[in-house]
């Protein structure tokens, strides 16, 4: 080539490069952010498995390298991240980087403008195993060294389904790149993962009326995707969540949302604090009535007891479960016995007065994660990031005038319908409105002594505008509106760091330091019933109470004790239970079979032969590619190699085999292989 034409090459690839790297235009600016919500559409994703695919979730365990990635269910899941990533790619292929990243936003600024669920199946097919390893030369078989690999597969045939909402013109692009995408998964190079999808639009929600408006909105929120709302502001390799949703971050959803819809007026009765928002705090299940429904962080003086140790050659995951009996670490625990502090992320819910109170945690989870912002980026950025899992409902209260609510509903109103997803948390998880209920204000009650419990974060400043990590009854009486005739004394009280992000500026807020949600006072004087009056009619404490911080409660008893010596319910199994390794009730299950059988380990006679260990390789093989004749060929066998499952031993473990649901019935025959293969080589021989 000549060094005239390599010159022209050059110009033109820079005009190239500015022409992508140049900033989009005004006009396109403004139809990002005041797109109508009527201009926008939900359609329905699905996806259907041609060829075995692995869902990656980097993670291994159970003597598989590479398992897939599973959702709260335990069923098999393609993340939205995965998805959007590949369609990403194949924007850029189809259409340059300038529409891609038009399309599925730019990293740290402009958000895309499709909203993608993840793909879920409804069914949990089993597991395909597939086994690989790398040659030892281009003529030579002979597997090389440590290359080989056991990777787990989600087998063809099976069904995904999700959803998207993106504006109408957007819709004939999605298509297109449907149509480039013809796999997903690992190993798409190789002929895995094949999949064909299918677009059809959703029907607009009906049925659910938005009502008058009063002064209190009372909101369920329901998460699809799993979500992250980041916990510091200069995360490592791991980004930690909160357990809840703070109310800046609600009030940031609800503002773009309003933004983008062309409401900003109404965003401005959010911002400006003429509306008055809550945290978003867990709930271990839906609630029948919204009224009564009450939920708070675990108060900081709940401790529970220690458990008890367990003596004996029985293992502490073979013995009975028992509850945790949680006590008033201020009125001292049950014979003065010491306690432990509450757990991080614990909530105490009641759902109506009078009904016992339950302590739970809501199910976080961590997933490994690689990508690359920059294209041009030679390896991936790995890191693991912590998330709230999907389907998890939360309970959030707005309060304001009649006028203001009114417009907000009337503004809100495709939201509060369902029919549109608020975008919360990190990457923008939707989020729909699952219930909502309007609710009068309630009358302050009277009292003269209990507990002053923060359900939110504390914000307040000294004199010289420094932020107060701990409060004494001198402060108190510094906030505004506190009554001078209540006696104030701290139980437990801690700090926390409150950072932030501001979406519309993208820039981050100062950080500052706020009294933790659930510490604890003492209160007592005739001044407690302002202070009822005050939670009545929505006067917190302290600053930035529009975002939810200063509230309090008060409470003659602590919340979540253990009342009458009974443990926590378990809601039927709706609470997440920190439970075990599924495998170890599948290992004491053989280790009993085992005992039973003793003696298939051992080789046999010729006229009593025992099955080999490569023949209950075979038989777990099969169980697990789903052959449906992998077991009554062997209870029945016709050929003569099959005659060892004659064994009267063996016989009996293929029936036990058999009594097994098919979903458990590989997962058995593993773990027995397994045994098996661990007794000493001599008794096999």
């Amino acid at each position: 080539m000549s060094r005239r034409k390599k010159k022209q090459r050059k110009r033109s690839s820079a005009k190239s490069t500015e022409r992508h790297m140049e900033p989009r235009s005004a006009a396109s600016r403004t139809r990002c952010l005041t797109e109508e919500p009527d201009g926008r559409q939900r359609l329905r994703l699905t996806a259907e498995l041609l060829e075995d695919a692995h869902p990656g979730s980097g993670a291994g365990g159970g003597g598989i390298d590479a398992l897939v990635a599973r959702d709260r269910k335990g069923h098999p899941v393609i993340w939205a991240s995965h998805l959007e990533g590949v369609l990403r790619d194949a924007a850029r292929k189809l259409k340059g980087d300038q529409a891609a990243g038009d399309f599925f936003g730019r990293a740290g600024g402009q958000r895309q403008r499709a909203v993608f669920t993840s793909l879920y199946s409804s069914t949990q097919p089993a597991s395909r195993i597939w086994r690989s390893a790398a040659r030892g030369a281009f003529d030579n078989r002979a597997p090389r060294d440590d290359t080989l690999r056991v990777v787990e597969h989600v087998p063809k045939g099976t069904k995904f389904e999700g959803q998207v909402e993106l504006p109408r013109a957007d819709v004939p692009f999605l298509k297109r790149l449907l149509q480039e995408v013809d796999a997903l998964g690992s190993g798409r190079s190789t002929g895995a993962g094949r999949v064909k999808f299918d677009l059809t639009p959703v029907a607009p929600l009906s049925g659910r009326s938005v009502g008058g408006a009063k002064e209190r909105l009372v909101l369920v929120l329901r998460n699809l995707d799993p979500l992250c709302i980041t916990a510091t502001a200069t995360p490592d390799n791991l980004i930690p969540s909160l357990g809840f949703v703070p109310g800046r971050a609600l009030l940031g959803a609800l503002a773009a949302w309003l933004i983008g819809a062309g409401h900003r007026d109404t965003a401005t009765l959010l911002v400006e604090g003429s509306i008055v928002l809550s945290d978003a705090l867990p709930l271990p299940r839906p609630p029948d009535d919204l009224s009564a429904v009450e939920v708070l962080p675990a108060p900081l003086s709940l401790l529970h007891e220690k458990p008890p140790g367990a003596s004996g050659p029985i293992p502490w995951w073979a013995c009975s479960p028992v509850g945790t009996r949680r006590f008033d670490g201020y009125a001292g625990g049950p014979g003065n016995s010491s306690g432990k502090r509450p757990e991080p992320n614990l909530f105490v819910c009641r759902e109506g007065v009078g009904d016992d109170w339950i302590a739970y945690r809501p199910k976080l989870r961590v997933r490994l994660r690689n990508g690359r912002p920059d294209p041009n980026q030679a390896d991936p950025s790995l890191f693991a990031i912590e998330q709230i899992v999907e389907d998890t409902c939360f309970l959030c209260d707005l309060r304001g005038e009649r006028d203001a609510m009114e417009q907000l509903a009337d503004s809100l109103k495709p939201v509060l319908e369902g029919d549109r997803w608020l975008r919360v948390g990190r990457g923008g998880a939707p989020v729909e409105v699952n219930r909502l209920a309007w609710i009068k204000l309630p009358s302050g009650a009277k009292a003269t002594i209990g507990y002053l419990i923060l359900t939110s974060d504390l914000l307040v400043r000294d004199e010289k505008l420094r932020w107060y990590t701990s409060l004494d009854e001198e402060t108190f009486r510094m906030l505004p509106d506190w009554p001078d005739d209540v006696k104030v004394s701290p139980v437990v009280q801690e700090a926390a760091p409150v950072h932030g992000f501001n979406g519309t500026a993208r820039l981050w807020r100062m950080p500052a330091f706020a009294i933790r949600r659930g510490s604890v006072f003492r209160v007592e004087g005739s001044g407690i019933s302002r202070l009822a009056e005050m939670i009545a009619a929505g006067q917190w404490l302290g600053e930035r109470i529009h975002e939810g911080f200063g509230r309090f409660r008060l409470d003659e008893t602590l919340p979540g004790v253990t009342s009458n010596g009974t443990l926590n319910a378990n809601l039927d199994g709706l609470i997440e239970a920190q439970g075990d390794d599924p495998d170890e009730e599948i290992a004491r299950t053989i280790h009993e079979w085992f005992e039973e059988h003793n003696d298939l380990a051992e080789h046999g006679n010729a006229s009593n032969r025992r099955p080999s260990l490569s023949q209950w390789f075979d038989l777990v093989s099969e169980l697990e590619s789903g052959v449906a004749d992998a077991l009554n060929s062997r209870l029945n066998p016709s050929t003569a190699g099959a005659r060892s499952w004659r064994n009267a031993d063996a016989k009996a473990i293929l029936e036990k085999l058999n009594d097994q649901n098919p979903e458990e019935c590989a997962r058995h025959a593993r773990m027995f292989v397994r045994r098996l293969r661990a007794e000493p080589r001599g008794r096999r021989t």
